[in-house]
This record gives structure tokens, sequence and C-alpha cells, in this order.
């Protein structure tokens, strides 16, 4: 086998490896707290969710407004800095999340 042959075939070998492991990484998320991701319901009013995106953005939808912006998770600590500056944090535990004035928000 001629030496440009090997070649040829290595970088197709990486570059199918590359493309596994991204798709992997894109199935079970990685940094942002990659548990965390999903749609989480108000328990009082399972109309309103809360979503949280693997690329680290979220939307929150209550009555006939949405309201997005970016979150960060350290510990169980969730902050959310909503587009227009204001920033909020919370709690998340497991499937819950309880915000400002004990509004908890729940994965179904």
């Amino acid at each position: 086998m001629k030496l440009s042959n090997v070649r040829r075939t290595c970088c197709r070998c990486i570059s199918t490896t590359l493309i596994i492991l991204l798709c992997v990484l894109s199935l079970f998320g990685c940094g942002r707290g990659s548990t965390v991701v999903g749609k989480y319901l108000d328990e009082k009013r399972p109309q309103e969710f809360t979503e949280l995106k693997s690329d680290g953005t979220f939307l929150i939808h209550q009555g006939n407004l949405n309201s997005t912006g970016k979150y960060s998770v350290e510990g169980k600590i969730i902050k959310l800095v909503f587009s227009s500056g204001v920033t909020t944090s919370g709690t998340i535990d497991g499937k819950t999340l309880v915000g400002n004035g004990e509004v908890r928000w729940t994965k179904p």
C-alpha cells in the first residue's frame, strides 16, 4: 500500500471518528447542565412552562407572553439572564425548578 493511500485511509478514519463523537455529544449533551435540559410545567398552571435548551438558552411561556434568554447552572443554582438584561436565579433539584416566590415547575 502506498503512503498516500495510508494517509487517505487514516484521514477518513479520523474524520469518521470525529463525526461519531460529535453525534454522541449532541445526543447526550455536554456542558450547560445537560441533565436539566427539557420542558418544566408550572405546577399550578400546567399550560405555562419553562423550557431549558441544550444550547444554554431558555423560553418561558406565561399566558400570551414568551420570554427568552440564557441560563447557567452551578450545582443546584440556576441563573437566568433575560434578553432584556434582567437577571434572576432559583434552584434546580432533579425534575423540579423553584423560582422566586416559590413558583415551582416540574418535568413531566
